[in-house]
């Protein structure tokens, strides 16, 4: 049993990448979650002036939620066909057939709970996947379906995962040995469950302090550099153990890119994140440029009687003997603001390869479109890889809690081939070349693969490919006999 400093003290990686996390949620999440993260650059003395105006400008700026963007098409892509899980003899079993259409016992199926994954993993970098079951005895198989008591999976954001430990094995190989999650967060307690190979120990702590990750940014603090490796725990509330049946944590963490520590990945939109954060001030300076163009301030001497208006009233010492008069800047600003803006947008899309589907750089080469899909199809492809090991890992997980056997024809499958192809391009360059090669033979294989570029069912497809053929045939046959009839030496 751990005393409540052992529960207190978190991984250096958790500690350092805590902030880091809680900023890409934010700018994922977007609306009032990226307002309360105050991550316009403030002016001097902004947030003091009279209405509090740094305030004002966060009400008055819109966030482009680039990084939504992203992860949103990543996922469009891989799960537009949904994963290939061929069971074997286990494809009538009832609890399969449960955990397929309800994963995490929340009504979530099972390719529904790995989309989670996939924007948790994009997001933050990795996500803590677990499978765990009810300690609950029963005696037959029947009685675990009549009450619902199987596996599940569960999924952990890296936020709640405080501590872990990996130790080399004889083999090489890392094994987690030691896994401390936080299952349950309220107001006054936290429920922590952790995982041994040989046990659970599951407590409930309360709570005297908070980690605050608001306004990390606009303070002038660096990640990393607040106090976050302890986290203010009063007293054990309540303590419970369990022993662990498999021998092992039943946890995978599931990343794409390694980072400086074991267990935590690099976020996929992390400089996604950071250019839209430079996208959201700019919009902020033309916004302000706007208003200042529009409304000229005016300068006079304190006394003077000036009517209300939109500008601002700027006053000099009354010694100084001057004229009311306006101080308006030029507008020139704006289109400079708008075009650098143009040009991050450009750039989130050159790091994501998704500039060669939304077509913003006017006209390409063909090469330079082909490798821009190749390239993002080589990214999607590797996404898809770390699900599918994952999904096996997940399977494998709940097999052994289950206490099944998988036969040799279990296979989860993910498709790694994405169709990125400009039909509208192709199909132009298949009637430019059906003009330029007037060639029966010709002509019939260009037909066939307009056939193959429009129609997706293989049985549709088949039948057209063998009625062009057919047709082909029958026009060939036509002109030969027409020939003959003409006495044409070469028919």
């Amino acid at each position: 049993m751990l005393e409540v400093q052992q529960l207190a003290l978190v991984h250096p990686g958790y500690a350092e990448y805590l902030f880091r996390w809680d900023y890409y949620m934010r700018s994922y999440m977007g609306a009032e979650e990226y307002r309360d993260g105050a991550f316009l650059r403030k002016y001097l003395a902004e947030d003091q002036a009279p209405g509090n105006a740094y305030r004002q400008r966060l009400l008055d700026t819109a966030f482009q939620n680039h990084p939504r963007q992203v992860v949103d098409a990543y996922r469009s892509f891989i799960f537009r066909n949904p994963p290939t899980r061929t069971m074997g003899k286990l494809v009538n079993d009832p609890f399969v057939e449960q955990f397929l259409h309800d994963a995490d016992l929340y009504h979530s199926s099972l390719t529904s709970f790995m989309r989670e994954v996939h924007d948790m993993m994009l997001i933050y970098g990795g996500a803590w996947v677990g499978v765990d079951r009810p300690a609950y005895q029963v005696e037959t198989a029947a009685e675990e379906e009549a009450m619902g008591i199987r596996a599940y999976t569960t999924l952990y954001n890296p936020t709640q995962v405080r501590h872990w430990q990996y130790e080399k094995q004889i083999n090489g190989k890392s094994k987690l040995v030691m896994l401390r999650v936080v299952e349950e967060e309220q107001a006054g307690y936290d429920v922590i469950r952790c995982w041994y190979p040989d046990r659970i120990e599951v407590y409930t702590v309360s709570k005297k302090d908070y980690i605050n990750t608001t306004n990390y940014l606009t303070a002038g603090d660096v990640f990393g550099k607040q106090d976050a490796t302890n986290i203010g725990y009063g007293e054990i509330l309540d303590y419970a153990e369990y022993q662990n049946p498999l021998g092992y944590i039943p946890f995978v963490h599931v990343f794409t890119d390694n980072s400086f520590h074991k267990g935590i990945g690099t976020s996929a939109i992390g400089d996604v994140c950071d250019i839209s954060r430079e996208i959201y001030n700019l919009t902020s300076e033309g916004y302000q440029a706007v208003l200042v163009s529009s409304h000229p301030s005016i300068v006079a001497e304190p006394g003077t009687d000036i009517p209300g208006g939109a500008g601002a009233i700027i006053t000099v010492d009354e010694n100084v003997n001057t004229a009311p008069y306006l101080l308006q800047p030029t507008g020139a600003t704006i289109d400079s603001i708008l075009a650098l803006i143009n040009q991050k947008v450009e750039a989130i899309e050159d790091m994501t390869h998704l500039s060669a589907i939304k077509a913003r750089k006017g006209p390409q080469s063909g090469v330079s479109l082909q490798v821009e899909r190749e390239m993002l199809n080589a990214k999607l492809a590797d996404n898809a890889a770390v699900l599918e090991r994952a999904e096996k890992k997940i399977w494998h997980m709940w097999f052994d809690w289950q206490g099944i056997e998988p036969d040799e024809e279990f296979e989860v499958y993910y498709e790694k081939k994405f169709d990125l192809r400009d039909k509208g391009h192709e199909l132009a360059l298949y009637e430019k070349a059906l003009a330029l090669v007037p060639h029966s033979e010709f002509a019939e294989y260009i037909h066939k693969e307009i056939a193959g570029l429009l129609i997706e069912d293989e049985a549709d497809l088949q039948m057209i490919v063998d009625n062009i053929s057919a047709e082909h045939e029958m026009m060939e046959s036509a002109e030969y006999e027409a020939a003959e009839e003409s006495g044409d030496e070469t028919a």
